[in-house]
């Protein structure tokens, strides 16, 4: 009891401490409204208050004193200026080093298409920081609350590029978001709640955003999917992406609507550039057969093995041909993007030669145990016989003793 009338009497005095602090803030004093939204932010967690951005002397009762000449006010920065007021502390290396905090974002902003339109053009109807971090209630990208948390950070972006009057203005889809929401990474995102899925910055970058050139989709979707990359690099289609006539991923995975992979794309997509006759889509279908039939036998393979243990069989060997199975089908995913059938076709080889050990061996198990039971069977029928044979000279035995008995009498 005495330890919770101290955490009391302790946190007491802290909140005391911090309303005297800031009691003495003209700013707040006027502004209460406006307190509550930054009293919870990252900044003021850090003794970072009004007129950091704000400009005026909060020392001031006054109200035009606090506002006065030579007070540096500047009431509601515009675009250019909370750009700048952001980049005085967080392009500051000696400000941000103390919270181990990057001090290249305003530099990135300037090279991104929000940034040239704005520095370049004017165009102040593109986002700057408070855009996506918020004014006063700016939190730690860390913090699930916060506006670029990466499970917000896709809706955030959608404040503007889901408006379709703006983007309009830009000639730009407004329907990026509904598209994102429904794809393989935004389900990810969204309905499992996985945060290490790709958003938006994952592909445009954060402050130095750029939609990704027509050859730098790869070198974007290959930061992930590092293996499906270098296989593609090795394939056909290589070479006609450097002459600009092949966008590698999106071409066959598109962009924002990135679906789950499927072997169905070798029906779908092919046929945006090969006819069915073609030599090319042929060698797709082979393709995908064989991927069809790998993953249909790992997956039959899969049910044997189960079934093996159910009835009772020890089965460790199994399962560990069966994960070398596995990763040989594995295997083949990224190496598709290779489009050589023939060294697809050794990856299958590889795991049938495994698959017809599993086989063999469980085969071999069910016939030991059906031997052994045999011999159970003859073992327990000969076990009968000589039970009722051994009963049969017992009840003799008894008859001559019961006779001997009668003739001794």
């Amino acid at each position: 009891m005495k330890i919770i009338y101290l955490i009391i009497i302790f946190l007491s005095f802290a909140n005391f401490t911090f309303s005297q602090e800031i009691g003495g803030n003209s700013c707040v004093a006027c502004h209460s409204d406006m307190w509550d939204e930054v009293k919870g932010s990252a900044h003021s967690q850090q003794g970072i208050y009004c007129n950091k951005c704000h400009g005026g002397d909060p020392a001031q009762d006054d109200k035009d004193l606090a506002k006065g000449p030579g007070t540096g006010y500047i009431g509601i920065p515009d675009k250019k200026q909370t750009m700048e007021l952001c980049g005085n502390c967080h392009s500051d290396v000696s400000t941000m080093n103390f919270y181990g905090t990057r001090t290249d974002q305003l530099a990135q902003y300037k090279t991104s298409h929000h940034g040239k339109k704005l520095l370049e053009e004017g165009n102040t109807k593109v986002a700057v920081c408070s855009d996506c971090h918020g004014y006063h209630e700016v939190l730690k990208i860390s913090d699930p609350n916060s506006s670029v948390y990466p499970g917000n950070l896709p809706k955030t972006c959608a404040k503007c590029h889901g408006n379709e009057k703006l983007m309009h203005s830009f000639g730009l889809p407004s329907d990026v978001f509904e598209k994102y929401k429904n794809s393989v990474h935004g389900k990810a995102l969204f309905e499992k709640g996985d945060t290490s899925a790709a958003n938006c910055a994952s592909c445009h970058g954060s402050h130095g955003a750029v939609p990704p050139g027509f050859r730098e989709v790869g070198a974007t979707c290959g930061k992930c999917h590092i293996n499906e990359k270098a296989r593609f690099l090795e394939s056909v289609h290589a070479s006609i992406t450097e002459g600009d006539k092949f966008s590698e991923c999106v071409s066959c995975h598109s962009n924002h609507d990135v679906q789950p992979v499927s072997i169905a794309l070798y029906d779908q997509a092919c046929v945006k550039c090969h006819t069915p006759e073609s030599k090319a889509f042929q060698q797709g279908q082979a393709i995908k057969k064989i991927l069809q039939k790998a993953d249909s036998e790992l997956k039959d393979t899969r049910g044997i093995v189960k079934q093996a243990g159910i009835e009772g069989f020890f089965i460790e060997e199994e399962e560990a041909l069966l994960e070398e199975v596995r990763s040989k089908v594995l295997e083949m995913q990224p190496l598709q993007h290779k489009l050589i059938y023939d060294e697809l076709s050794d990856l299958y080889n590889q795991s049938a030669v495994k698959i017809k050990e599993i086989k063999a061996s469980i085969d071999g198990k069910r016939k030991g145990l059906k031997w052994r039971k045999v011999g159970l069977v003859v073992l327990w029928i000969f076990i009968l016989i000589m039970v009722l044979a051994l009963n049969a000279e017992y009840k003799r035995l008894k008859l001559e003793e019961d006779a001997r008995k009668k003739s001794g009498q």
